[in-house]
């Protein structure tokens, strides 16, 4: 068994190199929706500029078809009937309305507008389209209800200032969020006579990711809105709403998360059949158990990875994805003859390689809370998938930024690329969350309240410490990199636990705390009461005291360091400060810049030629794989301030 094992292992290590550009190509398609009956997929293509809806057949996707519209998309919504409903602009703005087989197209005859925005269709009101209209004339401006047949129009409402408005199935308005005046959300609901808040929240870390208190569905009748609340809760929950009454009743709970109000399952009565809370995994809570038994038996083919993203307008279809930690694969599930049928990879680039696998782990802290991980592990590493490599494996902790955006970056390509990158080149990859994040309780922020250099940072220590024990990090092989707010935890963990990190690398992260809360990005009560306040002497001293800068000296291991010369949160100088405090101790360091990048690096050529140096800085302290520079040192304009010696290729 454990020659089987080595041998298992030496053949991962010789899997192939994929090449670093193919992990950073910008995924074309884009709003990838279902039809409501069921029969095609729809989406737009970034690489296509003209005015073009493509879709597959559901039935039969093996041949890309499109729609061709007479100028650009600006917003569009399938038809119930089987059309298609676009607002084109072309030489002025029109609403157009396009029949399934592409022939027929007939232009709606509305009055003159600067924007319209498609609200809502309904297969109980065929024919007819809810819109917000901001005409030429602003006295025409409101919410309408337009016959897309004949182009006659009624005004339902006078302009309102909400940020999202919700419908029943009459195309009648229930329910709206609006920004309120303690800078949170309050969610309203609409009689026919007169709007009334129902719940009213403050601001909290929630909204940078959207927030997690917000409508979820509208009966079909209008009668009940189904919203996540968390008033008087550590964490938010699923509520129905009587639009009459007010009266509110508790539908769904979860302990460790919250129900969050997107990639909900929603029936053709408007009431939730499913709702999501995130856990690294998704937590699915059920409503209906034909729902739950359909779903159960869909996510067994895509083997446990099945997520949900529409349902056709009779709800006996579903637009599924699979969701492993690699690029998204898209599926269409009949649920009467329970046929799933593969669709499309959004991602084709990395088409045939072998990729990693992905487990769902818990991790308790020192101090007794459950903490989330996922674990990455070269692909032929865990033979028996239970996460564990057969081997212990050079590794490398991920630390997410904010510290608040949580629950996003367990599925988002713009993560998880990287993750599948390491994997390739012999990591095990361990993504954590940690106190102070979102998504698992106010509870849980507040326990990261001037935390940042220590029980925040206890935590990745405990997660990494953990992943040692477990046999999937190698001991002394360890490493831990992060960006933003993980670009600090990587910089402290360095500076805090020398001897448990090999190496480091920290992308345009803060480390003279007390320098970083001075900056008008973070001259804000939550800043000062999340992290610390500068006008307070206690405070500078705890702020001083968790700045990495002012430990320069405790550096055994060597450490990347990388930003934007036009980041607008990390000021370039106070990294610039950073790296000559390192260098002047005589620390290992490596320093380069991007002059034109922002916070968070946007261009592709950025990231290969990052990766192109970070590979071999990797390696040279792990022992991983590296794909030489080449010329993907050429791809990024960046300027080298430290450690020139130290980047093979560079002339």
């Amino acid at each position: 068994m454990l020659f089987f094992a080595f041998i298992q292992v030496c053949l991962a290590a010789q899997a192939p190199l994929i090449p670093r550009d193919s992990f950073f190509q910008e995924k074309d398609q884009y709003a990838i929706t279902l039809s409501p009956d069921g029969r095609r997929v729809y989406f737009q293509r970034r690489s296509v500029q003209e005015g073009r809806l493509f879709y597959v057949e559901t039935r039969r996707p093996g041949r890309e078809q499109s729609l061709a519209f007479d100028g650009a998309l600006l917003n569009w919504h399938p038809d119930p009937a089987g059309g298609v409903l676009a607002v084109v602009q072309s030489s002025g703005k029109q609403l157009v309305w396009m029949g399934p087989d592409g022939r027929e197209k007939r232009q709606i005859p509305v009055f003159p507008f600067q924007q319209l925005r498609i609200e809502a269709l309904s297969r109980q009101r065929p024919g007819e389209a809810a819109v917000t209209i901001v005409g030429e004339d602003s006295r025409l401006n409101g919410i309408y209800l337009i016959n897309l047949q004949s182009g006659s129009y009624q005004k339902v409402s006078p302009p309102l200032d909400f940020q999202k408005l919700y419908f029943d199935q009459q195309l009648r308005l229930r329910a709206a969020r609006l920004l309120n005046d303690i800078n949170g959300y309050s969610i309203y609901t609409y009689d026919d006579k007169d709007w009334t808040e129902r719940l009213r929240f403050p601001f909290d870390e929630s909204q940078f990711i959207g927030g997690f208190q917000d409508v979820v569905s509208v009966s079909a009748d209008g009668q009940v809105v189904y919203a996540t609340d968390n008033t008087g809760r550590d964490k938010s929950v699923l509520l129905s709403i009587n639009v009459q009454s007010g009266d509110t009743q508790l539908l769904v709970a979860d302990g460790k998360a919250d129900i969050l109000p997107f990639g909900a399952m929603v029936g053709p009565d408007g009431r939730p059949q499913m709702v999501l809370s995130v856990f690294a995994d998704a937590r699915r809570h059920f409503l209906d158990a034909d729902a739950r038994a359909d779903f159960d038996y869909a996510d067994r083919l895509l083997q446990g990875h099945a997520s949900f993203a529409e349902a056709s307008a009779d709800g006996r279809c579903w637009l599924l994805r699979k969701l492993d930690g690699g690029p998204t694969i898209y599926y269409f599930f009949d649920r009467d003859s329970r046929q799933l049928i593969r669709l499309f990879d959004d991602y084709p680039a990395l088409g045939g390689y072998p990729l990693a696998s992905r487990k769902a782990f818990s991790v308790v802290s020192r101090d007794g809370y459950e903490l989330p991980v996922h674990v990455y592990l070269p692909p032929g590493a865990d033979q028996d998938g239970d996460g564990i490599p057969e081997e212990p494996l050079p590794a490398i902790v991920y630390v997410h930024g904010g510290p608040w955006v949580g629950v996003v970056h367990w599925n988002q390509w713009f993560h998880n690329r990287n993750f599948q990158l390491l994997a390739n080149r012999g990591y095990a990859v361990i993504n954590t969350e940690f106190r102070g994040s979102s998504g698992l309780g106010r509870q849980f922020v507040d326990l990261g309240d001037q935390q940042w250099g220590q029980a925040m940072h206890h935590d990745k220590v405990d997660i990494t410490r953990w992943a040692i024990r477990q046999g999937i990090a190698r001991e002394g092989k360890a490493g831990i990199w992060g960006w933003s707010y993980g670009g600090y935890a990587a910089a402290a963990a360095l500076a805090f636990e020398p001897e448990l990190y090999a190496c480091g690398m920290s992308m345009y992260g803060p480390t003279d705390m007390d320098a970083f809360l001075r900056i008008p990005f973070t001259d804000n009560p939550l800043w000062r009461s999340r992290v610390g306040d500068p006008r307070r002497p206690e405070d500078v001293r705890l702020l001083q005291e968790q700045s990495p800068i002012n430990h320069v000296r405790e550096y055994r291991s060597p450490i990347l360091l990388t930003t934007g010369g036009k980041d607008g949160r990390v000021p370039q100088r106070q990294v610039d400060a950073f790296a000559d405090a390192l260098n002047a101790a005589g620390k290992d360091v490596i320093y380069f810049y991007y002059p034109d990048e922002v916070h968070d690096y946007r261009e592709p050529g950025s990231w290969v030629s990052f990766w192109a140096i970070a590979e071999q800085f990797l390696s040279r302290h792990l022992g991983g794989r590296y794909q030489p520079a080449g010329r993907d040192l050429e791809k990024g304009d960046y300027k080298v301030v430290y450690g020139r010696r130290f980047i093979g290729g560079l002339e």
